[in-house]
């Protein structure tokens, strides 16, 4: 194949498209073009052509759109020989992705290299399910991870915890399960009204404290009176 004809009309937004890609001295095409112009409504066209399904304008749908794309002879493109890699997705899953590597070592190291990290989140899962007290609960750890850090994806979070776990020195609250607040009885509980105003009321009271001390300062808390209190008895 040397060549693909793309002629397309009333496709996600693009009025009128009608281009030749000419693969005789070259092997790859950018499409370059300013935000919301052609560039997302070319890949999701090119997206129905290999999942054989209907090409349409969301915007307007009593438009007809029109999706010819052919090869040199003339002939309909081979679906299957289209794929589209989509944007923004960390967990990109495709098991002909290697394909798209050359070299056969570097595809070799590539597999390994993906494997090892897969494996390795599995077990890290399997692991913070039985800690947290979430076992036999039907439960997405890496959704309740993303959720947890406002909507982060999990390796950067990861990656965030690491320096954050590095510096901690002590582990107060490490008694408790994940499991033991953030379950379908604690949850409704701490938004009821008369639990949202002690807390309130805590939290004014202690800063007031604070603020008049001479010796406290914010990083002060129960936790820290407590130990005072045992070591003092002593």
């Amino acid at each position: 194949m040397k060549k693909i004809k793309v002629s397309l009309q009333y496709c996600y937004g693009i009025k009128k498209l009608d281009y030749e890609f000419d693969f005789s001295n070259k092997k790859i095409f950018s499409l370059y073009a300013p935000n919301g112009v052609m560039k997302t409504s070319f890949a999701k066209t090119m997206k129905d052509l290999s999942e054989g399904a209907e090409t349409k304008d969301l915007m307007f749908p009593d438009r007809k759109s029109t999706r010819e794309i052919k090869d040199e002879s003339g002939n309909d493109f081979n679906k299957n020989a289209v794929y589209v890699i989509p944007p923004y997705t960390e967990q990109f899953s495709f098991d002909k992705k290697t394909t798209l590597l050359v070299n056969k070592e570097l595809k070799d190291k590539y597999d390994a290299i993906h494997k090892k990290i897969d494996e390795e989140k599995d077990n890290f899962f399997k692991k913070l399910k039985q800690l947290s007290g979430l076992t036999g609960r039907d439960v997405n750890i890496e959704e309740e991870i993303s959720n947890s850090f406002d909507n982060k994806k999990f390796f950067d979070v990861m990656e965030e915890l690491e320096d954050t776990l590095k510096n901690i020195t002590e582990t107060k609250l490490s008694s408790i399960t994940y499991n033991q607040i953030f379950n379908d009885k604690v949850l409704p509980f701490l938004n009821t009204g008369d639990f949202k105003k002690d807390i309130s009321d805590y939290i004014e009271k202690y800063n007031d404290l604070v603020e008049k001390s001479d010796f406290l300062k914010k990083d002060f808390n129960h936790y820290h009176a407590s130990t005072i209190q045992k070591k003092s008895k002593r």
